[in-house]
């Protein structure tokens, strides 16, 4: 069988690291099986840079390669604001949030809304929020990851796709490898054995990934020789745009352009979307820290490694594979690709393993963020409210074999998830206004976040609506959409639209309905001492009030992290793009920045 024809150092390599993934997990086990606290938040006991590294392994998908070096070859590095702009969030998420996450000492995102809203309303959300963000979102996440990662093994194995074992093909086969591989480490250890594994996993990817990035580059010639190859393949666009880190500001070429996407990406997007204050597994990270110190500093580190450190041996492959294969059908092939075409033995079977890595980290986050939302805000709410320990941690082992299940069989449904997935983005574009509000607003309630997805829920339907019409709607031709190919009711502009409508609507919505009790927001106040102007009602009440909450030393700090963050990025950028002196200088008022933030933060 063609997948045995890996080379047997290649394989060894392979095998090694995943006997050591079992060996870890084996580790932990006892001290997971304690309590629902260790199995979910490591006893809240991390330290910073083992949270904030855990969660860049995270975001470090299997497929996250594939998409960064594909945006690039579809038109131009710029294209990667897709995601990029999530440095204003993380480093805004740093400063404000995640010392409050830390204070609340809740096990999950979902059971917060009870801590902060009060009455039936606070009890339906933090229902919905369970099922929703870790059932359904958590499984197609899951399912998606999945058939990434077999669609890449395939590839890079040279697996024919008729070829089967134990009767399965080549694709089914490898889902059914991966969904046991993930599983066993992760039921045995906990939070325990996913952020000791998502150590050695981001280590393992990010050196593959750079000498990935080097091998392709030398191979290419360097830049003059990369620039040209490229030229000569006719592509489309322009060279000189391919390589532009900020698409270019024209006039005269209407309102759609690449450079108003960049400016509604960096004006809304990033606050506008449901990570603003850090929700799911970052949450879960930040609540597992030590101590709120601790979370603030991984999370900073988590946003410095996600945007600046990262995203460069991508792009560099994306290029490279350009100048090695020119126009191909899906640009996203050409990481595997590259992959295929200048590693040597051994260093492919490394390669390979951090891809394993990648998958992993990201499958095991899923899987225990997931059961820990299932069991703690569900079975254990509204189900045994009353039980021992131990039979909340078998519950939590059991959903997290259910998910992995549950997620492996959506993988083969991939082709048709794209409709369930504009539901998932649905529901969490423009509610991050109120997810910011909540924090630093006694006025807010639980109707105010259900107003919010709501009212994204309906106008993405909307425009889907307007835009691609839908084929159900008719039984014979598809009737023609209102606005089909009209760029404003199209991502990323259909997001800010949502943010215009949804925020005077859920705004009236709060001040229709009835506030949280009084009495229950002192006592999250004591709890969380959010502090500032919105909470001098409630804050009037508790000595020593007037010290809490985020003052002018806390934006500096933001402007100086975002300041720091941005310049590394481009800088690092500019350097290896040929452009040295401009590089040079952004890198030199980086380190200025990064100097200022550490002494004002040393100060404060």
């Amino acid at each position: 069988m063609s997948f045995f024809n890996l080379h047997p150092i290649d394989l060894t390599i392979v095998v090694a690291y995943i006997l050591l993934t079992f060996a870890i997990g084996l580790y932990f086990s006892r001290r997971a099986s304690r309590s629902t606290e260790e199995f979910f938040v490591s006893g809240r006991s991390l330290p910073w840079w083992i949270v904030g590294t855990s969660m860049v392994a995270t975001t470090f998908a299997a497929d996250t390669p594939l998409v960064v070096s594909g945006l690039t070859a579809k038109g131009g590095i710029f294209n990667n604001w897709a995601w990029l702009w999530f440095g204003f969030s993380g480093v805004c998420g740093a400063f404000l949030f995640a010392r409050l996450w830390n204070r609340t000492g809740v096990t999950t995102d979902a059971e917060f809304i009870e801590l902060r809203y009060d009455g039936r309303a606070a009890t339906a959300l933090r229902c919905y929020k369970a099922l929703w963000f870790g059932l359904f979102q958590n499984v197609l996440v899951i399912a998606w990851v999945m058939r990434a990662m077999a669609k890449i093994f395939v590839t890079v194995t040279g697996w024919e796709t008729d070829e089967t074992i134990l009767g399965l093909d080549a694709e089914k086969a490898v889902v059914l490898f991966l969904f046991l591989l993930t599983v066993f480490y992760t039921i045995l250890s906990g939070l325990w054995g996913v952020v000791a594994t998502d150590v050695v996993q981001f280590c393992i990817a990010m050196a593959g990934s750079i000498y990935l990035a080097v091998a392709a580059w030398n191979k290419v010639g360097g830049l003059d020789k990369l620039e040209q190859k490229i030229s000569d393949h006719n592509f489309e666009f322009e060279t000189d745009q391919l390589f532009r880190i900020i698409p270019e500001a024209t006039v005269g070429e209407g309102v759609f352009t690449p450079f108003t996407q960049f400016l509604v990406f960096v004006f809304v997007i990033w606050w506008a979307h449901s990570s603003i204050d850090g929700q799911g597994y970052i949450a879960q990270r930040l609540l597992a820290a030590k101590n709120e110190r601790h979370a603030a500093l991984a999370y900073l580190w988590f946003a410095i490694a996600h945007i600046a450190l990262r995203p460069w041996p991508w792009i560099v492959v994306g290029l490279c594979g350009m100048a090695f294969f020119g126009p191909i059908d899906d640009p996203e092939t050409l990481y595997p690709m590259v992959m295929r075409d200048v590693l040597p033995v051994g260093i492919f079977g490394v390669m390979f393993a951090s891809f394993l890595a990648a998958f992993m980290s990201t499958v095991d986050t899923q899987l225990n963020w997931g059961a820990s939302v299932l069991v703690t805000d569900v079975y254990r709410r509204f189900i045994r409210r009353r039980s021992t320990e131990k039979e909340y941690v078998l519950a939590s082992r059991l959903c997290i074999a259910a998910l992995a299940l549950a997620g492996a069989a959506a993988s083969f449904l991939v082709d048709d998830i794209s409709v369930a997935w504009m539901l998932v983005f649905a529901v969490t574009a423009g509610v991050g206004s109120v997810y910011i509000t909540r924090w630093y607003w006694w006025r807010i309630n639980a109707w105010s976040e259900i107003t919010a997805f709501t009212t994204a829920l309906v106008c993405t339907l909307f425009f889907k609506w307007l835009t691609d019409g839908f084929n159900w709607l008719s039984e014979g031709s598809t009737p023609e959409p209102l606005c089909a190919g009209n760029p404003l009711f199209a991502f990323p502009y259909s997001a800010a639209l949502t943010v215009l409508i949804s925020i005077p609507i859920w705004i009236t919505v709060t001040l229709l309905t009835r506030p949280v009790s009084e009495p229950h927001l002192i006592r999250f106040y004591k709890k969380v001492r959010p502090g500032g102007p919105g909470w001098k009602r409630i804050s009037r009440h508790v000595a020593g009030s007037e010290k809490d909450g985020p003052g002018m030393i806390v934006a500096a700090k933001i402007v100086l992290g975002i300041t720091a963050l941005y310049t590394f990025l481009i800088g690092i950028g500019k350097v290896i793009l040929g452009d040295s002196s401009l590089g040079i200088g952004l890198l030199t008022v980086g380190v200025l920045a990064a100097l200022f933030l550490s002494r004002l933060a040393r100060k404060s």
